[in-house]
């Protein structure tokens, strides 16, 4: 095991420029988008259903899969004091559940974070490793959250599978080195999707889950947890997939990247762009 700023900093200098667009015989760009109407995702869509810019130029969208491709998980977990007691103890169930729901070619990883973070057990396979780690959380300290969200995006392994960020906290953040600035500008350029559930309001995670194109769940009580796991899963299963080959944009720098739809009703949550 890894704990603390010694894995943070070296996680931080391991940083690369994610890696958005994958090669093939062409340059195929991957869109991840939502598409909700109320609290229900639009199912069945195709991609005669969706209009694509990159840069302002209209692109053909070439494919969209939906619910095929594995997850890549990372439960981000806070484990501060304040998680003591009865909370703790249903994070704990919520996260075997949440765990137990993945299919056999998923793999999860848990951090977890009070003023120390640790990368508990890494990218795997193996769900007993996840759960037995969850059954042996203990809640202390401070709240390091924005450092936590930092190092689980800079441990992604950015294969093909598709990468969650599952965040967990019941308080805002008191010791962590970095900015929201800095965190948010590393989510916007990463192509991971971040959902976090929470038990009081926070600004940063409202942010954060934007930029992320995911959703923030707002906990009412703590037997929420279970249900607000589930379906954080769930929404993430619901997704869309969208590929396209670049034309008629230039090849460098910073692409901006919008999502319509063309012959369907609903709201589309879509990364805001990708950098080559």
């Amino acid at each position: 095991m890894m704990k603390g700023y010694g894995l943070l900093v070296a996680a931080l200098l391991a940083v690369q420029p994610p890696q958005t667009v994958f090669r093939t015989a062409v340059e195929v760009v991957e869109i991840d988008v939502s598409v909700m109407r109320g609290t229900q995702p639009v199912q069945g869509l195709t991609s005669r259903d969706f209009a694509l810019t990159d840069n302002g130029v209209l692109q053909q969208v070439e494919s969209v899969m939906i619910d095929r491709l594995p997850l890549n998980v990372t439960l981000v977990l806070d484990t501060s004091k304040s998680l003591f007691g009865e909370r703790l103890t249903r994070l704990v169930q919520a996260g075997d559940a949440f765990t137990q729901a993945l299919r056999p070619d998923d793999r999860a990883a848990l951090v977890t974070f009070s003023h120390q973070i640790e990368l508990v057990v890494p990218m795997t396979t193996d769900r007993q490793a996840i759960r037995s780690a969850l059954a042996h959380m203990e809640a202390n300290g401070s709240t390091a959250l924005r450092d936590a969200v930092q190092l689980a995006i800079a441990l992604d392994p950015r294969d093909r599978a598709r990468s969650l960020l599952l965040v967990f906290t019941d308080g805002h953040d008191t010791v962590s080195w970095l900015t929201e600035d800095a965190v948010l500008d590393t989510v916007r350029r990463s192509g991971v999707v971040i959902h976090a559930v929470h038990v009081e309001s926070d600004t940063f995670l409202d942010r954060l889950t934007q930029a992320a194109r995911g959703r923030a769940w707002s906990a009412t009580s703590d037997r929420q947890l279970r249900e607000l796991f589930t379906r954080a899963l769930d929404e993430m299963r619901a997704r869309y997939l969208l590929t396209y080959t670049p034309r008629g944009v230039d090849t460098a720098g910073w692409h901006s990247v919008k999502v319509s739809l063309k012959n369907a009703r609903g709201d589309i949550t879509a990364r805001p762009g990708y950098s080559r």
